[in-house]
Order: C-alpha cells, then sequence, then structure tokens
C-alpha cells in the first residue's frame, strides 16, 4: 500500500468516471420526486382520495415510461410494466418469472450481469439445461442466440441477453433472433440498463418477451427499477405480494416513479447530444490515457477499439499493472475508476467479458473501466488524464509495475 502512495494527492472532489455503475441524482429528477412527494404521500393501495392522488401518479409514471421504450400501451396485447427494487430484481424477475412449469434450455454469456448469470443458474439447479453462449469476435453473444433460435426445440428456450454490455461497452444487435421461426420462438430476456440511455429500443419491434432497466445509470434515483413484459407472456410472482398486480410485496414509492419517469423522459430528449459529446470525451480520454502510459513504457490495449460501443464506457488494459492497483491508486489520486461492473468490482476474477473475448493473456488481469456522463466535461477528463498520468509514474518508480512476455 505504501508504494500506491507515489501517485499524486488526492485532491478535495474526486473526478467521477463511473457512471456505468451509478450517476449523480439530476437536479430535474429531484424535484419532480419532491413535488411527487408533497401529494401523493399516501399509500397508492389505499381507496381514499390521497390514496388515488398517489396511484394516479404511479400510473402516469409507469404509462410515460412504457412509451418511451416502446411498449404497446393499449388493446388486447398491452404490454406490462412492473415496478421492481432495481435492475437485479427486474432481471431475476423476467428470468424466473417467465420460465414456467417445465423445465428446457436457458442460454446466458459471459456478458450477461450476475444477476441473470444467477438466475440462470437457478434454472438449471431446478432442471433446464445450461448453455453458455459463446462470444462471436466482435464481442457479441446474439449470432450464437440466433442459431440456438432458429434450431428446433422439444423443450422451451430461453434467450438472456444483453444489448449493450457494462463491461466492455460493445453493443449486440438483436437482429439474428429473426431466424427463429414461429413454431420454435423462444423466451427472450434482455438487460437494457446500459442501452436504455444511449439506445432508441422500441419493445415492441425487438424479438423481447421481457425489458429490464433501472434509472440509477442515466440521473434517475436509486430503489427503483422495471421489468416490461410482453403482454401474452405469463409471469409468476418471485414473492407473493398484493402490490404490482399480486407480482410483488410493500408499498409502491410513488415519488420514485415519478423520479424514474423523468430521468428517462430526459435522457430521451438528450440522446443525440449527449451521445456526441460523450464519444468526443471518451476518445479523447483513450487516445491520451494510451499516450500517457506509452510515455512511462507502459503497453495498453482499449477493449473493443473498432467495435460498435456505446459511447459512454470504456475499457483499458495496462500491460505489467495489476487493475485493482490501478484503480486504488487512481481513487488516492482523487480519479474514481472501475474494474468492471459495481456488483463484482471487489472481486479477484477479471471482468467476465473481458477473458472471453480471446484476447492477450495479460488483458484481462489488467483492465479497468472509465464511464461517461452528459455532465463530464472536457477539463475535467484532462485532469483525469494528468492523474492517471501521475498513477504510471508511481507504478514505474515504486516497482509496481512488471514485465509481461507472456500473449
Amino acid at each position: 500500500m505504501a508504494a500506491l502512495s507515489l501517485a499524486a494527492r488526492p485532491s478535495r472532489e474526486p473526478i467521477y468516471l463511473d457512471h456505468a455503475a451509478a450517476t449523480p441524482l439530476d437536479p430535474r429528477v429531484e424535484a419532480a420526486m419532491h413535488a411527487a412527494a408533497a401529494v401523493a404521500f399516501a399509500n397508492p393501495s389505499s381507496p381514499h382520495a390521497a390514496g388515488r392522488r398517489a396511484r394516479a401518479l404511479l400510473e402516469d409514471a409507469r404509462e410515460r415510461i412504457l412509451t418511451l421504450v416502446g411498449g404497446r400501451t393499449s388493446g388486447a396485447s398491452r404490454d406490462r410494466l412492473v415496478f421492481t427494487s432495481g435492475a437485479t430484481e427486474a432481471n431475476r424477475l423476467g428470468v424466473l418469472g417467465t420460465a414456467g412449469s417445465h423445465a428446457g434450455i436457458v442460454a446466458y454469456s459471459p456478458r450477461d450481469h450476475g444477476s441473470v448469470v444467477t438466475a440462470a443458474a437457478r434454472l438449471v439447479a431446478a432442471g433446464w439445461r445450461g448453455v453458455p453462449l459463446p462470444l462471436d469476435p466482435g464481442g457479441g453473444a446474439c449470432s450464437a442466440a440466433g442459431r440456438l433460435a432458429a434450431t428446433s426445440h422439444s423443450r422451451p428456450v430461453m434467450l438472456c441477453l444483453t444489448p449493450l454490455c457494462g463491461q466492455t461497452g460493445i453493443r449486440d444487435s438483436l437482429e439474428p433472433l429473426a431466424a427463429a421461426s414461429p413454431a420454435t420462438t423462444p423466451l427472450v430476456h434482455a438487460d437494457a440498463t446500459q442501452a436504455i440511455a444511449w439506445d432508441a429500443i422500441s419493445f415492441r419491434d425487438l424479438p423481447l418477451t421481457s425489458l429490464a432497466f433501472a434509472p440509477c445509470k442515466f440521473g434517475g434515483p436509486r430503489g427503483i427499477g422495471a421489468l416490461v413484459l410482453r403482454g401474452d407472456v405469463p409471469l409468476e410472482p418471485l414473492a407473493d405480494g398484493p402490490q404490482e398486480r399480486g407480482l410483488r410485496g410493500g408499498t409502491e414509492p410513488v415519488a420514485l416513479a415519478v423520479g424514474f419517469a423523468t430521468a428517462l423522459e430526459l435522457a430521451v430528449a438528450g440522446r443525440s447530444e449527449a451521445s456526441r459529446h460523450v464519444t468526443l470525451l471518451r476518445d479523447a480520454f483513450e487516445r491520451n490515457v494510451v499516450a500517457a502510459a506509452r510515455r512511462h513504457g507502459i503497453d495498453s490495449y482499449v477493449v473493443g477499439q473498432g467495435a460498435d460501443r456505446g459511447p459512454h464506457i470504456t475499457t483499458i488494459a495496462f500491460r505489467g499493472c495489476d487493475r485493482q492497483a490501478v484503480v486504488m491508486a487512481a481513487d488516492l489520486a482523487g480519479l474514481c475508476l472501475a474494474t468492471g461492473t459495481a456488483c463484482a468490482s471487489g472481486s479477484s476474477e477479471p471482468s467476465a467479458a473481458v477473458a472471453a473475448l480471446g484476447l492477450p493473456s495479460w488483458v484481462p488481469a489488467a483492465a479497468i473501466r472509465a464511464s461517461f456522463a452528459a455532465s463530464i466535461t472536457s477539463a475535467e477528463v484532462d485532469l483525469a488524464i494528468a492523474k492517471l498520468d501521475g498513477v504510471f509514474r508511481g507504478f514505474v518508480a515504486g516497482g509496481l509495475h512488471r514485465s509481461i512476455d507472456t500473449q
């Protein structure tokens, strides 16, 4: 630990580049939540006037969110939106709640969040056959999922997919799933937690049965998420309760739901401009950090460079540098980075998605993630680069950088 002090001294206000884990609450969202809390403090299940007022705001937020993600909001085939405690619960509900009573085949990949992988493992423990989907050279799993979906099966098939990987930022097109015939159409759950703020999603036009996401990734509140479900798909609760049409228990958090809807509206309205801004910041960060590492004799590898990526995530490996030591040193220097998803950041294992890409063996162990938001300025990125330059200097001077010859 003493050697890490060779990095620059921390500033009073750290540069936060971990927006893929969680984003600051947008002041406009906070204002909407305060306004909702003032008039909708009652239990929305209560039959009195105050309860009905809370119910009205809750259902309005539900409709706004469902409309923004292209769900069907009317008719016999109307889609459903279930509020959850976050994306983890939404993923579990989407996988376990739609599985039905007959064991089948469940497919998942290293791109998937841990909540998806553990839900798939629960199905395997219950008698389903687990099929790990390999990543293609571009880092996606939908090609393999499409081949599985196009094959005739006597058992139900569930595909778990991640349109935008939180570990690498690499996108994955759902188009290969169009090859599935009507007779073999699988259940398809997508975790859109990283994608929803950056990519236009129309649920009704995608080959999905369920879609999970949460607003804490785009300026919204914590403690709430959503599962969008196709209207004709049965859904069993994970824990019985009278709320959310019998799918879960606990009083619905009306103010959080209003904040959720407001944050998504703001993200959708500002998506194009934010994407341009953040892409420029990400590219400048990559270019200059790689150059800074090179000045200190450290080779770098930008994971997924040249692939179709979301604008807000970059994963870079610094050869000969332990990823956790880099993140710790950066933290001491006043820079917040990550080694992968926040839920697995303390793990000694490298990112599963990075490890599955078939890259040189040193890359997964040396890969760190920086993630951006529209609120980040070019001046902050410049300061972040300067801080990392100090980290590299400290690593070399302190003997923490080691030469690696293995590929």
